[in-house]
């Protein structure tokens, strides 16, 4: 005698013959939804029958209608199933192999996009899949969708966070007081044109204070502070730090810091940036803190850490004190003697 293949008890009278196995009529039911089949097209896993629209892929959700793939006891659309063990590349959406890279914000790709256009100011690689696209100036920045939307463009808003980086500056003691500090925005090939050093490859010019000195002999005759001029365009925390970099010159021309090695300058320069950047508790904050710490440059990267290895050993208003009388950075036992 027969024996129903779902309830096990033996079968008298019409049964149902699917899957090589006989049913009950009342047996031979949906695994899925639990209803009759009856006469219907299904299909099978697992041994068990289901509507064509009841077997659901695991990956996606959606009805699985041929092929499939069966994984940890779950049906799967082969194409969701590659993409669930090999997870999709977040610029060309192929397949990851073995070899890929990860950027700081978390996005996997293909090792082959390594050297594909980035954006100047959160280094995603820009195209339509994980910035959207992005905007490339006639000055040859390029910005992303993503750091476009909160682009600096007007000298009004450039303005006010000027003066909002000015008392940023003053709260760790570097006070500019009344001293007039004007603000431009201009694009990179003034930047360029008016940088007084050569050393960018690394770091593209964003931002430069401007001032002249008229010396007659070894006597200086006149000092003017110009201006400041930062990169157009650029999204507002990144703003924020250059503007707090070219304050902290400003800074240092107005309390007369001579003859200070650029070296030593920049590296305070960027030091101020690291202090504010380490305030704020956002992930542009973090990428911009990763970039300043990982810098290879021997102007930018090893002045800052020159400045904050210098920071630990002395107060900052000591260590400001310590950079104007000996125009270098103070070893452990200089630091011992000085405070």
């Amino acid at each position: 005698m027969a024996t129903c293949k779902r309830c096990k008890k033996p079968i008298t009278g019409n049964y149902v013959t699917a899957l090589g196995e006989p049913w009950h009529s009342q047996c031979f039911v949906c695994a899925g939804c639990k209803k009759s089949i009856s006469d219907q097209e299904f299909l099978s896993f697992s041994g068990l029958p289901y509507h064509s629209h009841c077997l659901r892929c695991q990956g996606c959700g959606l009805s699985i209608t041929a092929n499939y793939v069966k994984h940890n006891h779950f049906p799967w659309h082969p194409r969701c199933y590659k993409h669930q063990s090999h997870p999709p590349c977040s610029i060309c959406r192929k397949p990851l192999t073995r070899r890929y890279l990860v950027d700081f914000w978390g996005n996997a790709y293909c090792h082959t996009h390594k050297d594909f256009a980035r954006c100047a100011s959160c280094g995603r690689i820009v195209c339509d899949h994980l910035t959207s696209g992005g905007m490339q100036y006639p000055d040859g920045l390029l910005i992303c969708t993503t750091c476009g939307l909160y682009g600096v463009a007007t000298v009004e808003r450039a303005n006010n966070i000027v003066n909002e980086m000015r008392k940023a500056l003053a709260s760790v003691g570097l006070k500019l007081n009344r001293a007039q500090v004007p603000v431009h925005l201009c694009g990179r090939d003034d930047l360029r044109k008016f940088s007084r050093h050569n050393f960018h490859d690394e770091r593209p010019i964003l931002g430069l204070a401007r001032w002249t000195i008229m010396s007659s002999g070894k006597r200086v005759v006149a000092r003017n502070f110009k201006d400041i001029l930062i990169q157009t365009n650029l999204p507002e925390e990144h703003f924020r730090t250059v503007a707090i970099h070219e304050l902290t010159h400003a800074w240092f021309f107005y309390n007369n810091y001579q003859d200070l090695p650029i070296k030593v300058e920049e590296g305070m320069c960027m030091l101020m940036e690291y202090i504010w950047l380490r305030s704020q508790k956002t992930q542009d904050a973090r990428y911009r803190r990763t970039i300043l710490m990982k810098s290879s440059d021997p102007i930018y990267g090893e002045g800052f850490r020159e400045a904050r290895a210098a920071l630990k050993l002395m107060p900052l208003n000591i260590l400001l004190a310590f950079l104007k009388e000996k125009k270098k950075f103070p070893t452990r036992l200089a630091a011992f003697f000085y405070c």
